[in-house]
């Protein structure tokens, strides 16, 4: 599942992405990355996680986790951001899209066993989650500082919620 998604991403990004003008969305694609490497960083004992990746035969899960960081979710911040509607009630349909196939893909992972949840993460955190991400992914493309902040703050309130430490177990 891991190859599949990396390999639709590239293709997708490379389809309807708006290359001519990535500059314009490179922040927010950078963005994007830096957050999922910061939950690595933050969330990297292996006997306390809320959710991963699961290797395979391709790929270890450090590499799965690196690949979606670096390829995946810049194609998706690309993909969103270039695509999105001006009329208010389109773009609420726009990031429900975005939602709805992040949930989705990660029920299809849960079932196929490439994506765990532990210590009390679920679907309903996945969605809200969700939701919040591609949100905070349009506020960091016209106002980055406030995303930053609304990023930290989040942050802070799932470590506390979840009991996240910041040092290793072991």
């Amino acid at each position: 599942m891991h190859v599949t998604l990396i390999l639709w991403s590239i293709f997708a990004a490379w389809r309807w992405g708006d290359w001519k003008h990535w500059k314009k969305y490179h922040a927010t694609m950078l963005f994007m990355a830096l957050s999922s490497a910061m939950y690595d960083v933050l969330v990297n004992d292996g006997s306390y996680y809320l959710w991963r990746y699961v290797g395979n035969n391709y790929f270890s899960e450090e590499m799965a986790s690196l690949l979606y960081t670096c390829v995946a979710f810049p194609a998706t911040a690309l993909l969103f951001l270039s695509n999105f509607p001006d009329e208010r009630w389109q773009q609420l349909l726009h990031i429900g899209k975005y939602v709805a196939i992040y949930v989705c893909l990660e029920i299809i992972g849960l079932y196929f066993g490439t994506i765990s949840h532990a210590h009390s993460w679920n679907m309903w955190w996945s969605t809200v989650f969700n939701l919040a991400m591609f949100s905070i992914l349009r506020l960091h493309f016209t106002r980055p500082l406030i995303a930053y902040v609304v990023s930290l703050a989040i942050a802070t309130y799932l470590m506390i919620h979840f009991q996240v430490s910041l040092w290793d177990s072991e």
